[in-house]
């Protein structure tokens, strides 16, 4: 059995263009957590900064993170905020073994 992908994704937005990117990346939710490969696809926003949003997501390989990335409401969402993003940080996580 293969083990999950898991990605966290932090966004930060722009002064002034919070409420504008938190829409763009709601939107993208519940088309994400649709897709077969989907095991988890939760958003997150910080609670001392209301611009800085994180992605905790679970794939169920990386087939499944790479087909999501090329579906109309990802491809949607990235066009949405391209250009509101100061910052965009992707990480892909493996689980070490206990």
């Amino acid at each position: 059995m293969s083990k999950i992908i898991k990605i966290v994704a932090t966004l930060r937005a722009r002064p002034g263009h919070g409420k504008t990117v938190e829409q763009a990346l709601r939107a993208c939710v519940e088309g994400s957590r649709a897709e077969p490969g989907c095991r988890f696809y939760d958003l997150h926003v910080d609670r001392t900064d209301p611009e800085r949003f994180v992605f905790i997501e679970g794939w169920a390989d990386m087939e499944a993170f790479e087909h999501h990335k090329t579906t109309p409401h990802y491809q949607a969402m990235a066009e949405a905020v391209g250009d509101l993003l100061v910052h965009r940080e992707v990480l892909l996580l493996d689980e070490l073994s206990a």
